[in-house]
């Protein structure tokens, strides 16, 4: 939301809204990476492993002023993914410096990201010839995007030769990675978002272990019943849902969420000891 804020912010041109990336050598670029390290330096220190995610699918969105600050634009930034001259602008300013970063800090790094959710933006017919305004961009030039931020994300090489990181988008169903062709995009840490959707167990990991997938996101309130839990009469808790994780076969599983205040997310001290105990790690609350 603050990557062109004041003169420099998306513009509303009739039905479109136009947004050019930052100039080069911007002091936006210089906070940017200097945030990001600060992130990574904390990471390290702490034995953590960050997944660090370039841009979420609301970027993509029609934009919209933030009330009492119209210099604030949120959305508008589809430009960034439609215009291939603005993408390879914004991958060499944004992208590829952040992965400069990461080199130094590889151990630190769980997987790179390159966008959160893009089924949300992509263009649908409508029969009633409604259009979803928040859908701008095609499949294809999604596509697009994708397969050359991953590629970029894929050529940092180790000095033996191998990848650095594993790249990654995260998918909102896990329909989407064999419709997408996740694995000819090139990305390689398969990625979706289990809510429950359509009432329908978890599938299976089908992955091989040199590619595998992870569940990027699952809620930990009980929002929608999982239907593998219902049909073995077991509690809608977030260790049970662990465990139904685990016994699929998905070597991770990233929680939904600590900051968010939706109906998805429980993250009290209940839910902290739960999975304390299902971990086997200690913490603040835990028996000494």
């Amino acid at each position: 939301m603050n990557y062109g804020i004041g003169e420099l912010a998306p513009e509303q041109k009739g039905d479109e809204w136009t947004f050019d990336p930052l100039p080069a050598g911007h002091p936006f670029y210089k906070q940017l990476c200097d945030d990001f390290e600060f992130v990574l330096q904390t990471c390290a220190k702490y034995g953590l492993k960050f997944f660090p995610s370039l841009i979420d699918f609301h970027w993509c969105h029609q934009g919209s002023s933030i009330e009492g600050n119209p210099g604030i634009i949120k959305g508008g930034r589809y430009d960034i993914v439609r215009d291939p001259m603005k993408r390879q602008a914004f991958f060499e300013r944004a992208l590829d410096p952040l992965l400069e970063i990461s080199m130094h800090y590889q151990d630190s790094i769980y997987a790179w990201e390159l966008i959160n959710e893009p089924e949300w933006v992509i263009r649908k017919l409508s029969l009633i010839g409604k259009k979803d305004v928040n859908r701008n961009v095609s499949i294809r030039v999604m596509k697009e995007f994708i397969a050359e931020g991953i590629s970029r994300i894929n050529m940092r090489l180790l000095p033996d030769g191998r990848s650095a990181f594993r790249s990654s988008v995260g998918f909102a169903h896990w329909g989407a990675m064999d419709k997408w062709d996740s694995a000819g995009l090139g990305i390689t840490l398969h990625q979706f978002h289990y809510y429950a959707q359509e009432n329908c167990d978890l599938p299976p990991h089908t992955y091989s272990d040199e590619y595998p997938c992870v569940v990027g996101e699952f809620a930990t309130a009980t929002e929608r019943d999982w239907p593998d839990l219902t049909s073995l009469q077991q509690e809608q808790t977030v260790a049970n849902r662990l465990r139904c994780v685990e016994e699929k076969g998905y070597p991770a599983c990233f929680m939904w969420s600590a900051r968010a205040q939706d109906v998805a997310t429980s993250w009290t001290a209940d839910e902290h000891r739960e999975i304390l105990a299902f971990t086997g790690a200690t913490g603040p609350d835990s028996a000494a």
